[in-house]
C-alpha cells in the first residue's frame, strides 16, 4: 500500500473517532425533493468472488451487525474501481455525466482492451475502518496494481465517463451503513477489528454495472432490495509463472 493511502486510512479513522453521531446518508439521499436526482449509478467494480474471503468479511460484518442499520448482502460485496456516471431519465438528458442505457455497451467496448490487458493481482482486505456513514474493510495494494488499473481505465474512457468527485479515491469494501446513532460506542466496539489480520484476495475480473437503490421510504432492507444489471464482464489474464 502506498504511504499516501496509509495516511488516508489513518485520517478516516481519526475523523470517525471525533464524531458525536454517525450519518444516515441513505435516508438523507431519499428525503424531500432530492430523490428525483437519485439516478441509478454506472460503475466498474471488482466483485469479491472467493468464498473464503467473502466468509471472512461476513464474519466481521456479523460481529457488528447489531449496530448496522443497513447491511450489504454477500453477493454485493465489491471494490469500486471507477464511478462512470448515472443512468439518465428521458427528462434529464441535459445533465452532465449521465448515460442512456443503449450507450453503455459502447462504453464497455472502450474499456475492454485496457482491462483485459491486466494480469490478475492480489490485494489484502482489512483491517476494518469507518466513514461517518459506513463500516468498511480497507484495501491494501502493495504493488499499486489497483491504482494503475484505475488510472489506465479512466484514460481509456471519454470525459463524460469521468465525473469529478469531492473525495480522493480510497479503495474499500463497504460492509454496511450505520444510520444515525452515537459514534463513541462504535469506536470502542471497533478497536478489536482495527488490528485484525488482513486476508489476501485475488483480483480476477471486473464488472461494468448499473446499480439501482430506489426503495422509498428508506428502510433497513434497502440494500437487499437493490438491483444490479451487469452490462459487461472483463476477465483479467492469468499471471505468468
Amino acid at each position: 500500500m502506498s504511504p499516501s493511502n496509509a495516511q488516508d486510512y489513518a485520517s478516516k479513522w481519526t475523523e470517525f473517532t471525533r464524531l458525536s453521531t454517525t450519518q444516515d446518508t441513505l435516508a438523507r439521499e431519499r428525503g424531500r425533493l432530492r430523490r428525483w436526482l437519485l439516478l441509478p449509478y454506472v460503475a466498474f467494480v471488482i466483485p469479491i468472488d472467493d468464498p473464503a474471503v467473502r466468509a471472512r468479511l461476513l464474519t466481521w460484518q456479523q460481529a457488528l451487525a447489531p449496530w448496522l442499520n443497513y447491511t450489504m448482502a454477500p453477493d454485493q460485496l465489491h471494490i469500486t474501481l471507477h464511478h462512470a456516471g448515472t443512468l439518465r431519465h428521458s427528462l434529464l438528458k441535459g445533465l452532465p455525466y449521465t448515460w442512456r442505457r443503449g450507450a453503455l455497451p459502447a462504453l464497455a467496448r472502450r474499456a475492454q482492451p485496457t482491462l483485459q490487458d491486466f494480469n490478475r493481482f492480489t490485494v489484502r482486505l482489512g483491517p476494518l475502518n469507518s466513514f461517518p456513514n459506513a463500516l468498511f474493510a480497507e484495501v491494501h495494494d502493495d504493488r499499486e496494481c489497483l491504482r494503475a488499473m484505475r488510472l489506465k481505465l479512466r484514460r481509456s474512457l471519454p470525459v463524460q465517463a469521468r465525473p469529478p468527485s469531492a473525495w480522493s479515491y480510497l479503495p474499500h469494501v463497504t460492509l454496511g451503513f450505520w444510520g444515525k446513532q452515537p459514534a463513541a460506542p462504535l469506536v470502542d466496539l471497533m478497536e478489536t477489528f482495527r488490528t485484525v489480520d488482513p486476508i489476501e484476495c485475488e483480483v480476477r475480473r471486473v464488472k461494468f454495472t448499473i446499480y439501482e437503490r430506489d426503495t422509498l421510504p428508506s428502510s433497513t432492507d434497502l440494500l437487499s432490495a437493490a438491483r444490479e444489471t451487469v452490462i459487461a464482464e472483463f476477465t483479467l489474464q492469468e499471471r505468468p509463472d
